[in-house]
């Protein structure tokens, strides 16, 4: 299954646009009064929390092939980082798009103030995530050099 983890960067990828642009839709679409806007960021949110388990499924076939090679370096406090948020921001973004699915039957303009809140939070939460993972990319290769299974560059 070691395969899975070639997905892991178009997935994550996909996911983290998917969330970050459902997110400016729905603002856009609150501001400027557009109806379209606001069913374009429903249906991104949506497919963005399919996307986001994506991410986490393909992520840990990614990270197998990876850790051992990078124990005991500060490749792996951030691989370790990386995981322990990812295993948590599926069901986060689970929530919102559940929020927003709920906002789109029951349109309540004090509860989609507080779902564009929640929205910018996730948001900042995913960009941190697809943060981290860059740095472990860019910085110290990992999952680039050797078989995909280097990033020994501390």
């Amino acid at each position: 299954m070691d395969f899975l983890s070639e997905f892991h960067p178009p997935v994550v990828h996909f996911a983290i646009a998917l969330i970050l642009t459902g997110v400016a839709f729905d603002i856009a679409g609150f501001v400027l009064n557009r109806e379209s806007l606001r069913n374009a960021g429903f249906w991104t949110i949506v497919f963005g929390a399919l996307a986001v388990w994506g991410a986490m499924f393909t992520g840990h076939f990614a990270e197998e092939l990876v850790e051992d090679a990078i124990k005991g370096t500060k490749a792996y406090e951030l691989l370790e980082q990386h995981e322990e948020i990812g295993e948590i921001l599926p069901w986060i973004v689970s929530i919102l798009a559940g929020f927003r699915i709920f906002l789109n039957f029951r349109q309540n303009k004090k509860l989609f103030i507080l779902y564009l809140s929640a929205g910018l939070i996730v948001a900042g939460m995913v960009g941190f995530q697809g943060r981290l993972g860059g740095k472990m990319v860019f910085e110290h290769g990992v999952g680039v050099k050797a078989g995909k299974s280097s990033g020994i560059d501390d």
